[in-house]
């Protein structure tokens, strides 16, 4: 199990996919960076210094915020669309890496080979692993790089509530960390990213033998999470804080959203999972 893991594991990082995706979340890190550097970063020194040349008898004199890095960092950043496109496409940059790998290894006979040396299920769990983790690092990369790049040019310090400047209210879910320690919010929420990220990553493989073509196979987690986001957010929007096309968002853009409500979410879509992986697998003939 381990060396077939192994293998698997490294097809999985050495893909041209995973590199697509890798390099695409990088770019748009970098762009959104940039974009926050220019346009939030420099307007609020320009604000800072406007204010410090202003008289102490002056009523806006000390009326001032710095900015502060969760500004900065895509996962809160609300003052563009880089937040919103990366998780609108977030099924597609944890598809890219290897989810198709099983489709087409069945088209190709290898997979018939490696059922009969190794057996279904060495093949297969080992398959769905390395899925699942390299879906899941293309998917938080983004985010981990962001956050980087902002620690560049932004305290990583605690945001003064009375500045208005959080996205984040008080009652929301991990709202001390936000406040108080929000590199630590940040990895925390990169935590649950990454595990949506491979649970998007493994639904191709689940569609193995059920649909035939393979852009269907591939983007069919993006239309699943496209109908979450727009069409189950508006017939049940009462239901909006267990949407994972809505909670998975670091600035939780829902009221409600609670840590237990995404673990029990997640908890049933992995049984889910699970489950069909084991019923689409169990009788397929390959001889």
């Amino acid at each position: 199990m381990k060396e077939v893991i192994t293998t698997e594991m490294k097809k999985a990082f050495r893909s041209k996919g995973f590199l697509v995706a890798a390099l695409s979340g990088v770019l748009l890190a970098v762009i959104q960076t940039i974009w926050a550097y220019q346009n939030i970063y420099q307007v609020n020194m320009k604000e800072r210094n406007h204010i410090l040349g202003l008289p102490v008898t002056d009523e806006h004199y000390g009326s001032w915020f710095q900015t502060y890095i969760m500004q900065g960092w895509i996962g809160c950043e609300y003052y563009s669309s880089f937040n919103q496109f990366l998780f609108l496409a977030l099924p597609l940059f944890a598809v890219l890496p290897y989810s198709i790998s099983l489709f087409s290894e069945w088209k190709s006979g290898y997979a018939m080979q490696m059922l009969v040396r190794r057996g279904r299920k060495q093949y297969i769990i080992s398959k769905a692993a390395a899925i699942f983790i390299s879906g899941g690092c293309a998917a938080a990369l983004p985010l981990l790089v962001s956050l980087l790049l902002s620690a560049c040019y932004l305290p990583a310090i605690g945001i003064d509530p009375i500045s208005m400047q959080n996205v984040v209210g008080n009652s929301m879910m991990w709202s001390a960390l936000f406040f108080e320690k929000p590199v630590l919010y940040a990895i925390s929420y990169t935590g649950i990213v990454f595990l949506y990220g491979g649970i998007y990553a493994e639904i191709p493989l689940l569609c193995v033998g059920w649909m035939e073509n393979r852009f269907g196979t591939l983007i069919f987690p993006m239309l699943l999470h496209c109908m979450l986001f727009y069409g189950v957010y508006n017939l049940f929007p009462e239901f909006a804080a267990y949407n994972p096309a809505m909670f998975v968002n670091p600035s939780q853009l829902v009221f409600g959203i609670t840590f237990r409500g995404i673990v029990s979410v997640t908890v049933a879509i992995l049984a889910v999972e699970g489950l069909l992986l084991w019923l689409s697998n169990r009788r397929r003939d390959f001889l």
